[in-house]
Parts: C-alpha cells; structure tokens; sequence
C-alpha cells in the first residue's frame, strides 16, 4: 500500500513530463524500426520485383492500397464511439482519430509488438486531446478485439462454404469436421453479438464490463473483414496468373500468415508471414516468382504506409515541440 502512494505521489509530480518523454521514446523507434525494416529490403531486389511486375497490376494494387489506408482510418472509430457512450471527454474530430489510426496501425508494423507499439502511440496522442485514461483503456480495448473479430469470421466463412481451400489442412480433414470449425468460429462472433446488445454491464469475473452495442459490434467485424480481404487483393493482383489459384485460397494462406507474425511479435511480422505464404503457394509457382510478388506486397502494405505515417507523426511532434518553445 506505501509503495502505491509513493507512486502515486511521484506520478502527480512529475506525470506532466510523460507526454514529451514518450513522444520522444516513440520517434526514436520509429526511425530504428523503419532503418531495420530498410535493411532487409534490397533495392535490387525491390526494382526486379517491379519490373517483373506488368504495369496494370502494380496500379491496381497502388489502388487497393489506397482503400486499406482509408480502413486503418476508421479502425479507432468503434473504440472512440464506446469510450464516448460512457466517459466524458471533449469531441474529437474525425480526422484526429484518422491520425492516431493510421498512425499506430502503420508504424506497429515496423516497430514490432504491435499491441504495445500501438497502445504507445495511442497513448501519446489521445491523451493530448484530453481523453481520460479509462477512455483511452476502452479505445485500445475495442481495437484489440476488432481484428481477431474479422479472422475468426473470415475464416469460418472459409471453413463452412468452401473447406477444401483451406491450406495445409483442406486435404488432411474431413470435410465434416473443418465446416464444424467454421460453425464454432461463427458461433463465437454471434455470441459476442448478442452480448454486446443492451445498456446493462456484463459480470465477468464479478467486474462490469460495458457493452459495445450490436451496431458497433457489427462495425467491429465488418470493418475487421473489409480491411483483412483488401489487405490481401493487394498480394493477390502483383502475384501471377496462375490456373487454380483463386482468391478464396490465397486469403486462407495469407490470415494463417498474417495472424501467425501478429502474434510472433516480429516487426511486419517478417519472416513468420513469408514461410506460411511460399508453403501455401508452393504447388502454383516456383519460389523465385512468389518470393518477388511478397517482397513487392511487403513494399506497398508495410514500407510505404510505415514511412507516410512516421513523416506525419514526426511532423506532429515537431510542430507541438515548436507550439511548446513559443
């Protein structure tokens, strides 16, 4: 208990200079995630995945891109929209909660443990807006929950509509058994539905827990669905045109990836991401060919977003170290 109030006592003495001192901690992650990140990438090899690349696909997959940035956006909004149902705190404009977004989305990519890089980052700028901790708390606890939301809906759709695409295991289980998992998968998000509805706080563990509501909870996984799927045409449209390869297969290899190097820890999820792809895509090309189309996927997705966010967040920082000196 003293130990609590000695805390307590030095937070409330020197808690002003946590902002700056965080701010600072952060920028520097940034241009060491973004420097190690660079390293693996060799230009070489970035220009000869381009130039094996056509033109058109490139584009669509610039395109794409552009409509996932616009999905890293919105997914602050259920959480802002939760904390606001209970907490008071001032309004925060649309396009602040897009910069803390796509922000803390894209820069988590490159500093590696992304849950701790982006509560970091979300930490940094809410709480400049005046949003209490336990606004703050609800916000990060909303946008964990969104993106296994949308894999577990994703892949259950998978499991119970077209089980034979599911790689590595499609031909290994009975079809019975992997539309038994899907149904289970789907049965977790509709009970995560149901309990979100009403204004009565959940007891769990005899703690109240706040329900989200059925429409956030909803936006919850369709924001989740539509970002994961987008995020994956865009690997899709610069791989090559090869017979068999639908997209339905490609997005059960590429949320076995992608949610293996989420919870690996590891920046972009390097390394865990790429071993899961080049299996599953290792009866429709020669690895030499898929090995080009993710280098240029991990360019477009990870590199590009990462280096516009640190450009922005660093301009942010500058501008409110030159706002703090006048």
């Amino acid at each position: 208990m003293g130990f609590l109030l000695a805390f307590s006592g030095i937070f409330k003495r020197y808690g002003k200079y946590l902002p700056p001192v965080l701010g600072l901690i952060l920028l520097t992650a940034i241009v060491l995630g973004l420097h190690r990140a660079l390293k693996r990438v060799s230009l070489d090899a970035v220009l000869s995945a381009l130039g094996a690349t056509p033109r058109g696909q490139v584009l669509h997959a610039l395109g794409f891109l552009a409509i996932s940035c616009v999905f890293m956006a919105f997914y602050d909004l259920p959480g802002v929209l939760f904390a606001k149902k209970s907490i008071r705190f001032p309004w925060i404009g649309f396009l602040h909660v897009w910069f803390a977004s796509f922000c803390a989305y894209s820069l988590s990519h490159v500093l590696g443990a992304p849950t701790l890089s982006g509560t970091a980052i979300r930490v940094r700028l809410y709480a400049q807006w005046d949003v209490p901790a336990a606004g703050i708390a609800r916000i990060i606890t909303m946008i964990g929950a969104t993106f296994p939301l949308g894999t577990a809906t994703l892949l259950g759709a998978i499991l119970l509509f077209d089980p034979l695409e599911m790689p590595l295991f499609g031909q290994s289980f009975s079809v019975l058994a992997l539309r038994g998992i899907g149904a289970v998968l789907w049965g977790i998000i509709a009970v995560y539905a149901v309990a979100a509805r009403g204004k009565t706080p959940l007891m769990v563990f005899r703690r109240e827990i706040q329900r989200p509501g059925l429409a956030l909870a909803i936006g919850q996984v369709l924001l989740s669905c539509a970002d994961t799927a987008t995020a994956c045409a865009i690997l899709y449209v610069v791989l090559p045109t090869v017979p068999g390869l639908g997209f339905s297969h490609l997005l059960a290899i590429y949320l076995a990836g992608f949610a293996g190097g989420m919870f690996s820890g590891l920046p972009g999820g390097v390394g865990v991401l790429d071993t899961v792809l080049l299996l599953g895509l290792a009866g429709y090309m020669p690895a030499s060919q898929a090995i080009g189309a993710i280098l240029l996927y991990r360019v477009l997705y990870y590199l590009l977003p990462a280096a516009i966010g640190a450009l922005i967040f660093a301009s942010h920082e500058i501008f409110l170290s030159a706002k703090g000196k006048r």
